[in-house]
């Protein structure tokens, strides 16, 4: 049995088409996280900031806003393929946007990330977050590093600076890029012969949202703030998102009786013989 590519998809977060939704961002709860549910966390002296890196001071913060929803619709492009059960999608290459603080020029993303699309209904796949079926079909970690100061103002600081300055950490990275090298053996995925009958794929960015670090303005004392998704700063940054999605399905044979090599063979062994 061999495979045939049907269909070549790209999608761009820029034409995401609830980019201007702010429902298309929300909260899900994740169970493989550094920072579920947060809890209350009354930091007095400095001994106990560090505490703070798995809590918040806010009583009233209770959720993250961790999740971003993308549509693309087809609009009937693909009304011409008929795929069977034996079809798959395969992940050509993906770019996962960073999401960085405005405010504190750091990512406020701390652990993986997570893409998901819905309608894997066919494919048999686990993940430890959601502990069953999953529609996961990639993940990535975000690297931690501290890439040169951010802004700077005229308050000067006990820590041996001339003005304050916020650690940059990964501000830098605005993405990662995946290329699938082996698209035989990785990154497939089963769909059935209904899969492109909606006409839309939708997309789910799972992003694990910590802390920043603030600068108390005191000697060697820091504070973990609490991040969150925010809509209205935040959305230009899935702009970056892009993926390219290959359709596979078995090749079409016809003509089976000339093609079936097991056949031809006992065909010409009898014509031989005589």
């Amino acid at each position: 049995m061999s495979y045939v590519q049907k269909a070549r998809l790209t999608f761009l977060g820029i034409d995401d088409e609830l980019k201007n939704d702010d429902s298309s961002v929300y909260s899900t709860n994740l169970s493989s996280s550094f920072y579920p549910v947060p809890t209350a966390v009354a930091a007095v002296d400095a001994t106990e900031y560090e505490s703070q890196k798995y809590g918040v001071q806010a009583v009233t913060f209770t959720q993250r806003t961790n999740t971003k929803r993308m549509r693309f619709s087809l609009n009937g492009a693909l009304n011409n393929i008929n795929l069977s059960n034996k079809a798959k999608i395969i992940i050509e290459s993906v770019t996962i946007p960073n999401i960085l603080s405005h405010t504190f020029k750091q990512s406020k993303s701390v652990n993986n990330i997570q893409l998901r699309l819905r309608g894997l209904s066919k494919n048999v796949s686990w993940d430890s977050t959601s502990k069953g079926k999953s529609s996961l079909i990639f993940s990535c970690p975000v690297f931690f590093n501290t890439q040169g100061y951010g802004d700077t103002t005229g308050t000067p600081l006990p820590d041996q600076y001339t003005a304050a300055q916020r650690p940059r950490i990964n501000a830098d990275n605005n993405g990662n890029l995946f290329i699938n090298t082996s698209p035989d053996t990785l990154y497939n995925f089963n769909i059935d012969d209904s899969f492109l009958k909606t006409g839309i794929f939708e997309f789910e960015l799972l992003y694990d949202i910590g802390n920043c670090i603030l600068n108390e303005s005191v000697a060697n004392r820091y504070s973990y703030v609490p991040q969150t998704i925010n809509f209205a700063n935040d959305k230009d940054d899935f702009e970056q998102f892009m993926i390219s999605i290959i359709i596979m399905d078995v090749e079409e044979d016809n003509d089976k009786l000339y093609n079936d090599k097991d056949l031809l063979n006992k065909i010409n062994n009898l014509i031989y013989r005589k």
